[in-house]
């Protein structure tokens, strides 16, 4: 099997690969039979994976380093071409729509990939291929500012990212000041964030007023490839969690303040649920996940042995690489690859349980015919990574000392709970600012202010400089480079809890479940996937009451048993 960095770069001839990929279409377009169609249909998936492949490999070795000068003058053209092969799959997806053949193809294909062949139709034109270019520039721009950051500290200048554990120290003078270096660290790029974002809207608008669209709201929904809701339900679901959650979970930070006898809880203590709050974390995952795969199921077990003997990962933190996580396919080579800063955390922990998640479900894919249905919606995406943080509970014994087993557990439920509303905070911030792309950057910077104090009335931060100043959201890299995003994690969120909960009932069920959403995600949308594995759908009424109720049930057993110094069986 060859191992990731053995992979040989070659950068496509875009003019021939551009040729091909139009023969080929012409021959699906042309043709006279289901089967020839289907033959035509192949070769193009083919092409697709080939380009991805190469794109992918740029992708990951770029934000391994982005301070390498080869792989980031390919980036660099990557994003100049990404725009004429978008207009390429574009034209695609209109022969897709037009095609006699689509109730037969969509056998193979499952229905799903002509739904979303139907509006990728509504999201591109020839006529913006130049803005494209502009918007990935910008976002570029976006990664390096983030990925550079140099911290100033009593030896001196460093890397931000090299202090990262900081601010997860269980000292909270530490913490403390791990926020204060940050926060410092940040400022200092904190006009040109404004500007960088600024141009995003802008280039976006232009974007949309050329689809012939009132706003890039429409567009953003479009692009994301929602088939089975819209605008409308996702605001009722957002008022919910204001009305349903909110409270439920400011109720538990001011529990959580009276335990731990503090004044204020500042926002660097929302993860320290008790007093003496410590995780001793493995320092080596990769060994640890390959007990918890192993014992977990066959198909985990293939897989993840897969993955470390080609060394399809990257977790090591050092300069010159982005502070993020992401599971990518590289698509010729069947495999996926992690990539993350692990730092032996909680976060860094609950982070590969979630990418690897993403991993296996593209690697369960990879005898399906096309390849393009491993890219399902992202709401689904998240349901696959999501539920395997809770999945692995069972083996958490790999990966901590008995003793914080329970701690760990009621730390995840409670942030489970409260990323819920953050995430409809990013979501109504990008939908209101989208709705008005007239908006200055200081009345942005107002508007998240507003929306923390209606979805997180209970976050304090202790110092009067970039957090204080509303520009918490500028660190989430989605909300630069993925608009409209974010709130797929937040509907992923509730139907990974509604997994849990079956686990704790009925291990086998959770998990038939859990591999039946993988199973049927591709082929079938949001609603009709959950439907078929049995889960509820987050915009049905009383949802987010019960997950709220069961969590706090779970929450309440642990927090019993921690206060009783009682462990986990």
């Amino acid at each position: 099997m060859i191992k990731f960095k053995d992979i040989p770069f070659y950068r496509l001839d875009i003019v021939s690969y551009k040729r091909h990929f139009e023969e080929e279409l012409e021959r699906f377009s042309n043709a006279k039979t289901m089967e020839e169609a289907y033959d035509a249909m192949l070769d193009l998936d083919t092409l697709m994976v080939k380009y991805q492949t190469m794109a992918t490999i740029v992708e990951i070795r770029n934000t391994m380093d982005v301070t390498d000068a080869f792989y980031k003058e390919e980036a660099a053209w990557c994003d100049k071409i990404r725009p004429e092969y978008e207009a390429l799959e574009s034209r695609l997806s209109s022969a897709m729509e037009k095609t006699p053949f689509k109730e037969q193809l969509s056998y193979f294909t499952g229905e799903e990939a002509f739904k979303k062949a139907g509006l990728k139709e509504q999201c591109f034109s020839e006529e913006i291929l130049e803005d494209l270019r502009e918007e990935n520039r910008l976002s570029a721009r976006y990664s390096e500012l983030t990925a550079t950051l140099k911290a100033k500290t009593a030896e001196g200048e460093v890397p931000l990212v090299s202090l990262a554990k900081m601010g997860s120290s269980e000292n909270r003078e530490e913490r403390s000041r791990f926020y204060k270096i940050w926060e410092e660290s940040w400022m200092g790029i904190a006009q040109e964030l404004d500007q960088v974002y600024d141009g995003l809207v802008k280039i976006r608008a232009k974007i949309a007023g050329k689809l012939g669209k009132d706003t890039y709201t429409q567009i953003g929904y479009c692009s994301m490839g929602r088939t089975s809701y819209g605008k409308k339900e996702v605001a009722a679901f957002r008022n919910a969690v204001k009305e349903q959650l909110v409270p439920v979970v400011t109720q538990l930070f001011e529990e959580q303040r009276k335990r731990l006898g503090v004044e204020t809880l500042y926002h660097y203590d929302e993860d320290f649920s008790f007093p003496g709050e410590k995780y001793d974390i493995t320092d080596n995952v990769v060994e640890a996940f390959k007990k918890i795969y192993g014992s977990m199921s066959k198909e985990t077990a293939v897989f993840y042995d897969d993955l470390t003997r080609g060394e399809f990962y990257d977790l090591a933190v050092r300069p010159g690489k982005i502070n993020g996580a992401y599971s990518n396919l590289v698509g010729r080579y069947n495999m996926p690859f992690i990539f993350e800063t692990y730092n032996s955390t909680f976060g860094a922990l609950k982070t590969f349980a979630h990418e690897t998640g993403h991993g296996f479900h593209s690697y369960l894919k990879r005898g399906e015919p096309f390849r393009f249905t491993e890219n399902c919606s992202s709401d689904l995406a998240e349901i696959h990574s999501m539920s395997m943080e809770f999945l692995v509970w069972p083996y958490l014994n790999e990966t901590m000392p008995e003793a914080q087993i329970d701690r760990y557990k009621y730390q995840h439920l409670k942030g489970a709970l409260s990323f819920i509303p953050y995430g409809c905070a990013v979501d109504e911030f990008q939908e209101t600012v989208y709705d008005h792309p007239e908006m200055t950057p200081n009345q942005r910077l107002d508007l998240w202010k507003k929306l923390e104090q209606e979805y997180m009335p209970f976050r304090h931060y202790d110092n009067q400089s970039f957090l204080s100043e509303g520009r918490f959201w500028q660190r989430q890299t989605h909300i630069y480079k993925w608009p409209f995003y974010y709130i797929d994690y937040v509907l992923a969120q509730t139907c990974a809890m509604q997994v849990h909960f079956l686990c704790e009932e009925n291990r086998e069920k959770g998990w038939n479940c859990y591999m039946d959403i993988l199973r049927y995600s591709g082929k079938y949308g949001f609603t009709d996937t959950l439907h078929k594995a049995g889960l509820q759908v987050p915009f049905e009424d009383g949802v987010i009451r019960t997950l709220s109720e069961k969590a706090i049930a779970q929450m309440e057993q642990l927090s019993a048993r921690i206060q009783g110094g009682v462990s986990s069986e």
